[in-house]
């Protein structure tokens, strides 16, 4: 199998993962920012390779909003609950 194609089906892939979990909205929907970033890596990897640069940029915008999720869904709330612990 192609490697670009690989890299395709895996952003497309990890790209529909980290929609249904935010959809699903329970306990694990921030995990589906870290699916984004995933998805976001491949689709950079892809856009790099075949000189596709508005894919490219969309993609890094994309990996900010994906990383403020991360830390908005995933991170914030952990260190808050390590501080209330202390």
């Amino acid at each position: 199998m192609n490697p670009t194609l690989i890299i395709e089906l895996t952003a497309a892939a990890f790209g529909v993962l980290g929609t249904v979990l935010l959809a699903l909205n329970g306990p694990r929907a921030g995990w589906g920012f870290v699916a984004f970033l995933a998805s976001n890596a491949g689709w950079i990897a892809f856009a790099w390779i075949h000189a596709h640069w508005a894919l490219l940029a969309q993609q890094l915008a994309f990996t900010v909003s994906s990383l403020l999720g991360v830390w908005v869904w995933l991170v914030k709330p952990l260190l808050d609950d390590l501080e209330a612990a202390s």
